[in-house]
């Protein structure tokens, strides 16, 4: 036969009691240490979100950036090449005469 040991109602009230106000000042450092911890998360989740937004966009500028700096230099090279047969035809000319 099996005895199951029943807690009476006056002992758990007494061992409540036992911890008295301490417990209840646990119990609510507890609860506003969770409450600061959601908060803190849902902040920090946000953040994240927001970081990675701006580097998407910091992305898109610099490879428009690089499309224009790569135009500017191929346009720079030709100016040059161009400059150069100017160059080269006058010195022609000049040695001509």
């Amino acid at each position: 036969m099996v005895i199951l040991n029943v807690a009476e109602e006056s002992f758990i009230d007494h061992t409540f009691l036992q911890y008295g106000i301490l417990g209840a000042v646990a119990l609510l450092l507890g609860y506003f240490a969770w409450i600061q911890y959601s908060r803190l998360a849902f902040k920090n989740d946000k953040l994240e979100e927001k970081v990675d937004k701006l580097q998407q966009e910091m992305i898109e500028i610099l490879v428009e950036e690089r499309d224009r700096m790569s135009k500017l230099i191929t346009d720079n090279t030709q100016a040059l090449v161009d400059l150069q047969r100017v160059i080269t035809e006058y010195m022609i000319k000049q040695k001509q005469q």
